[in-house]
């Protein structure tokens, strides 16, 4: 309602106004009346809405976007995800009013619902190595405030990346051997089983960031233990905390299977992880007594210096949000360039001006120099959704959609599902890199909601690896497009299905033919 023509029509109606403060009074409180409470927020049945994730419900195998638009036909732009064995109720909503709404509302110290059986974990099984250290995914409050402001010099600052360009792209040059051995001599083809493969690339390039070293899982040491065990165990905490934290689970009631694997896993992990860290340590302590020279640049010594624990908890959480999340972006990206042929043809010009022999390292000045190459990667999170969007506990009662949402409510964020609303974006089922770029006439941008296109999240909250997932993806897409002309034969309507983020549906068994120069 506008104030002023309610102030207005009160003055009318009640006749001569003995002040302007009382009729706005008056009129807010108008307002005020037409506020619905929480509890008249749609809302599907309990019961029905977690039969539908059940094997042969509605939404087993559904994407994001499919799942996500079913429920706005239902409801609308706001609805209340049933909560369940423990579980809050989640306000849901896809309003762009609401989502900065409650961003704006946030402080200084956001505080997001931490996956429950990390937390659990931590903080009652084992706070003999976590104590009050419980990292960015765990702390809330001044403890999150505290551990953020230390670690944001580290992660957030492109200088603390330019060590890594040329070991990751040598990682990249042996993954690119590896596709040469494996694929079919006559189709071109890579096995079916090469979302493996991508993993294994993904999770040795941010080893090499979290561990500061290679685990060789690409070629050199496929079987290297260690490796392994941090590879499955990644891939594994992933899966299950969707299904303790996401689906509805009895695990806060009675120790249920699935809670009892993932503490052995988090045990593993964090076995292996503190294995690791302790035989750098002893290496490095030998090179400074043997006089050597010591990098400190890496951001695996920065996090030592602040504290050893934050460092087995920071590489920890390194591999678990990131592993699965930026091999299915990859995925994503392949996939929309294999659909794409003449964008993956414009791409590959820009990469040849920069890269003039296929082995070329990149650096950080090349990498400046490669606007289409971002596109490209932008225009995939914005075609492919990498999850709903973000969670966040209301710091005070805001106003979403005309309900009022007590302090200490959590409301689901769904920002990412307006990537593919057309009200935002003009034809939001084509695959357009170019909306990302000036327009060569007018010099000009396209205007983009700020609270439509947040991937990884925003304010003081947003994800901390942001830089390191654009390092990581914009080295390995751009060595294997100048490298490989990249083709997909198979049937991608579903490509993806859902998780908390989406992962693969099918198998991608790409042809990778090689350029010629």
């Amino acid at each position: 309602m506008n104030t002023l023509y309610s102030v207005r029509s009160v003055a009318i109606t009640i006749g001569p106004v003995r002040s302007l403060r009382s009729a706005s009074a008056l009129a807010q409180s108008q307002i005020a009346d037409e506020i619905k409470p929480l509890n008249e927020i749609p809302r599907p049945n309990k019961f029905k809405f977690m039969r539908a994730f059940m094997p042969g419900g509605e939404f087993q195998d559904a994407s994001i976007t499919e799942y996500t638009s079913t429920m706005r036909k239902r409801y609308g732009d706001i609805y209340i995800m049933p909560g369940m064995f423990g579980r809050k109720d989640w306000v849901t909503t896809f309003s762009t009013k609401d989502i900065e709404m409650v961003f704006r509302n946030e402080g200084i110290w956001p505080h997001r619902d931490g996956l429950d059986s990390i937390v659990y974990f931590r903080t009652h099984v084992r706070p003999d190595v976590y104590g009050e250290v419980q990292g960015l995914v765990a702390s809330q409050s001044e403890t999150w405030g505290k551990l953020r402001s230390a670690i944001n010099p580290i992660f957030m600052q492109p200088r603390g990346l330019r060590m890594y360009y040329e070991p990751l792209s040598n990682i990249n040059n042996e993954f690119i051997e590896r596709i040469k051995e494996i694929r079919d001599p006559k189709t071109l083809e890579v096995p079916e089983n090469f979302t493996d493969e991508i993993n294994r690339l993904i999770f040795e390039s941010l080893a090499l960031v979290a561990f500061d070293r290679q685990m060789g899982l690409i070629r050199k040491n496929r079987d290297n233990p260690d490796a392994l065990t941090l590879f499955q165990t990644t891939r594994d905490i992933f899966r299950l905390t969707f299904k303790l934290d996401f689906q509805p689970s009895m695990w806060k009631i009675i120790s249920t299977p699935t809670y009892r694997k993932m503490e052995r896993t988090l045990n593993a992990s964090l076995d292996v992880a503190q294995k690791i860290l302790k035989e750098n340590q002893e290496a490095l302590e030998k090179r400074r007594a043997a006089g050597e020279k010591i990098n400190s640049n890496s951001m695996l010594e920065r996090l030592m210096e602040i504290d050893p624990k934050v460092a087995v908890i920071m590489s920890l959480d390194i591999l678990f949000a990131g592993v699965d999340a930026s091999a299915t972006l990859l995925s994503a990206v392949l996939l929309c360039l294999s659909k794409h042929p003449e964008k993956q043809v414009m791409l590959r010009e820009e990469l040849l001006r920069i890269m003039p022999t296929k082995d070329s390292l990149l650096n950080e000045e090349t990498m400046k120099d490669m606007p289409y190459l971002r596109a490209v990667i932008k225009e995939t999170l914005r075609y492919y959704p990498n999850g709903l969007g973000t969670m966040r506990t209301c710091q005070s009662d805001v106003i979403l959609s005309g309900y009022r949402v007590p302090k200490g409510t959590t409301v689901l964020l769904g920002s990412n599902v307006l990537m593919k609303d057309s009200i935002f974006y003009p034809r939001p089922d084509e695959f357009i890199p170019e909306r990302w770029l000036r327009d060569p006439e007018t010099g000009k941008k396209m205007q983009v909601s700020p609270f439509t296109f947040l991937p990884f999240g925003f304010g003081p909250r947003m994800c901390i690896g942001k830089r390191v997932v654009d390092l990581e993806m914009e080295t390995t897409v751009a060595k294997l497009i100048r490298n490989f002309h990249v083709e997909f034969n198979r049937d991608a309507s579903r490509p993806f299905k859902t998780m908390f983020v989406m992962e693969p549906a099918i198998d991608f068994p790409f042809k990778f033919t090689d350029v010629e120069n």
